[in-house]
């Protein structure tokens, strides 16, 4: 990755968090080049590598604070190196700091870059942090009513329970062995071969629904990792959620529905149902035995019961004007599922 001429450093500085382990390793090896290119670009960047989540927060508030003793000037921005997790992490932290949100994505399936209109090269993010402009987006946030969980968490792109999270649990536990793309497509083959759909409640804007299904994703962004479009039509800028339900379907059935969620085309399927949505209540039934994994960018987070609900421009994100997804019509939309 490279930054042209050497320019001099004008102006507030960002504040740099990365995850050094993301993406096999390859956050790491490319935050200190985003340090390089960004100095190239005339932005100082002040790296932060916390030793967790947990203390990522104090370390940022100590290094923003170090910044404004140095230079007067408050940080223009923080800019979150990595995977999913770690960008996830950075858009709370913005929304604590009061900073923009820069973004370099470094992770294996970079859904997050994708749904944001970013580029995933390197360096080319980096010229959208020192040239893009600041926008108003969306968050998402998870409130755990009863099961294991984080009390409160906020996502940026895709939340979900049931298959999804589960693919997300196996990845994480490691149990087959394999790492990076190779290892997500064994647990999303291992997951469907095993997984079998679970009766929920859903409560809708208010509405109750009961249904079965594979799996409820609920996208602020529209997009997984390596591009798969799993929201086509949400907008992080649009003050809704896009819910998708995969009701129980046959061998037959997801043979043909494969494809379709691959080209981002499966809302037509007679087995998908969609929700537009302020915000989404998902319960198991009080029947069903099974806990049921609820995921946040692809971290698992928790368990049912969650409350989703959508926060309006909780976080300025910088990006590149020019391709970030316009806001849908703003208008509900809701579709009965059947079991």
């Amino acid at each position: 990755m490279g930054a042209g001429c050497p320019r001099s450093v004008i102006g507030p500085p960002v504040v740099l968090l990365a995850n050094p382990v993301a993406g096999g390793g390859a956050a790491g090896r490319i935050a200190r080049q985003v340090v390089h290119t960004l100095a190239g670009l005339g932005v100082e960047a002040l790296p932060v590598y916390p030793g967790s989540p947990d203390e990522a927060g104090a370390a940022i508030a100590e290094t923003v604070a170090a910044a404004e003793a140095r230079t007067g000037l408050r940080p223009r921005a923080l800019v979150a190196v990595g995977g999913d997790g770690t960008i996830r992490l950075g858009a709370g932290l913005a929304v604590e700091s009061g900073l923009p949100l820069g973004v370099v994505p470094a992770g294996t399936g970079n859904g997050i870059a994708y749904s944001l209109g970013l580029p995933l090269d390197p360096w080319e993010a980096c010229r959208v942090v020192a040239r893009g402009t600041p926008e108003p987006c969306d968050l998402g946030r998870l409130v755990f009513t009863g099961g294991p969980g984080d009390g409160s968490t906020l996502f940026i792109n895709v939340a979900g329970a049931g298959l999804d999270a589960v693919v997300a649990r196996t990845y994480r536990d490691g149990g087959l062995g394999v790492r990076g793309v190779p290892g997500y497509a064994l647990a999303v083959l291992h997951s469907l071969a095993t997984y079998r759909p679970v009766a929920l409640r859903l409560t809708v804007d208010g509405e109750p629904l009961a249904t079965e299904a594979l799996l409820v994703a609920v996208g602020n962004g529209g997009f997984y990792g390596k591009g798969v479009r799993v929201a086509p039509s949400a907008s992080p800028a649009d003050g809704l959620l896009d819910v998708l339900i995969v009701l129980p379907l046959g061998l037959g059935e997801l043979s043909g529905l494969l494809p379709l969620f691959l080209l981002g085309r499966h809302e037509s399927h007679p087995r998908v149902r969609t929700l537009r949505v302020r915000e989404v209540v998902i319960e198991a039934d009080p029947g069903e035995p099974r806990d049921v994994p609820v995921h946040a960018d692809g971290d698992v987070v928790g368990s049912l019961p969650v409350r989703v609900s959508v926060v309006p421009g909780a976080v300025r994100v910088i990006l590149d004007r020019r391709r970030f997804p316009a806001p849908g019509t703003g208008e509900s939309k809701l579709q009965v599922c059947e079991r």
